[in-house]
């Protein structure tokens, strides 16, 4: 089949690995033609929908409440009349539901291959409200094959004992989202005067991309870690305004403070937790894992593949004296590594294998007719480099991305002037914002 695949492509060491390993695998290992169109907003004027089977958006194209500001108004319209399959990869859904609900309806999406758990899939996508819509759960990201061959220390020679990053998630999250920096600070408490070199950082200017992740990684001894996903979903949007408005009244509530006030009903009416990439990262470059009591998609053993740290910490000491143990630190990495890195279900190529089925049997099911003026690549390419507008835009976006965040130093000094920004400054420069990153 000849599928057009619509990506927002990052320019290098601007965003985690596995936004490009989840595109790359697709064009990489697909029994189709999959034809990639990396845009925001511009579209090539020349490209011909007709001329493909299936389309397929990536979720760098986000198709919920900013449908418009991903894809343009004309490829919205053009989107809305395709005959072909349409199906889209999403995640981090637990944002206005009910928005992604009538794009998938009014855009007459078929499949959409979605991060929310089997058994809360009806929760999530009621069959009431998506009718024509087949939604197919797979996991946030598979095992990197460039990883697997990565050279590693021995854990005894490597310099860090614990290693961490992450981002200050919003509130209205949950305990989920609260969980993923609360751990950060909350170990770093415990293990700070107990003898190991820690390297913790819940900064969004301190966060690592491409190579200097992958050496950070292998860098450590032990890495910690979370579920990922939310235990809150705000179908209308309404609980993430009204958090909004809260903190911005109260700048220095804390996480219980706001989940007291506001968040009570809320949580855990949805169980969204699902197994992050970074677990299989840290599989396959051999560091040890320790990770909040949890199901991790049942990929992860607990007590085999990481050491569970409870989420009061009351088991803090017994998980330190481990970090000290060299040898079984190593044995835990060398069998993590054989049973779930070296796994082939866990792989990439299986996933997409995956995908080709159900893009083939919808197909199938739903009798379309495949197109008979395919594109060659050499038209295709043609057609992208000649549609001017998108061209000059494209580069000139891509080029900003990179001076801007494709830099360690300048990602970092950029994240501190905005974060030094009040809050009326930055709501109002987020809109802006947006322009400039088309």
């Amino acid at each position: 089949m000849e599928i057009l695949f619509l990506t927002n492509r990052p320019t290098a060491n601007t965003q985690a690995a596995t936004v490009t390993e989840y595109l790359d695998a697709l064009v990489n290992y697909s029994k189709n033609n999959v034809h990639e169109i990396s845009m925001l907003h511009y579209f090539p004027a020349r490209i011909d929908l007709s001329r493909f089977d299936v389309v397929i958006t990536h979720y760098s194209l986000s198709i919920g409440p900013l449908l418009h500001h991903y894809l343009g108004a004309d490829l919205v319209n053009q989107l809305r009349e395709f005959k072909g399959l349409k199906a889209a990869f999403l995640q981090d859904e637990y944002r206005e539901i009910q928005t992604y609900w009538k794009n998938l309806n009014d855009l007459k999406w078929d499949l959409l291959f979605s991060c929310v758990p089997d058994h809360e899939i009806p929760k999530v996508y009621p069959p009431e409200k998506v009718p024509n819509l087949k939604v197919i759960n797979v996991l946030t990201g598979y095992v990197p094959e460039q990883l697997l061959n990565h050279a590693t220390l021995p854990i005894s020679k490597r310099p860090i004992d614990v290693g961490y990053r992450t981002r200050k998630m919003p509130y209205w999250l949950g305990k989920l989202g609260y969980e993923k920096w609360y751990i950060s600070e909350e170990f770093e408490r415990h293990a700070q005067n107990q003898g190991f070199t820690l390297d913790l950082s819940n900064k969004e200017g301190d966060r690592l991309y491409g190579a200097n992740w992958t050496n950070f990684v292998a860098s450590c001894r032990a890495v910690i870690g979370v579920e990922s996903g939310a235990s809150i979903i705000d179908f209308d949007g309404l609980l993430e305004r009204r958090v909004k408005e809260y903190v911005d009244k109260n700048p220095y509530a804390t996480f219980q403070e706001v989940a007291e006030e506001l968040l009570t009903t809320y949580e855990g009416s949805l169980e969204l937790h699902q197994i992050s990439p970074r677990c299989f990262e840290a599989a396959a470059l051999k560091t040890p894992m320790v990770l909040f009591e949890g199901k991790y998609s049942g990929v992860l053993i607990p007590g085999r593949h990481f050491i569970v740290l409870n989420k009061d910490f009351s088991n803090i000491g017994e998980v330190l004296a481990k970090l000290k143990d060299h040898t079984y630190l190593q044995k835990l990495a060398e069998i993590t590594f054989e049973e779930v890195a070296l796994n082939p279900k866990w792989s990439y190529r299986a996933f997409i294998r995956d995908i080709d089925n159900h893009l083939e049997n919808a197909v199938k099911q739903k009798s379309f007719k495949l197109t008979s003026n395919p594109y060659t690549s050499s038209e295709f390419n043609f057609a992208v480099n000649t549609s001017l507008n998108y061209l000059l835009r494209r580069k000139l976006a891509l080029g900003m991305q990179a001076v801007l965040l494709g830099m360690p130093l300048t990602r970092k000094t950029l994240y501190k002037l905005w974060d030094a920004l009040p809050r009326p400054l930055q709501q109002f420069a987020r809109p802006i914002a947006r322009i400039i990153s088309r």
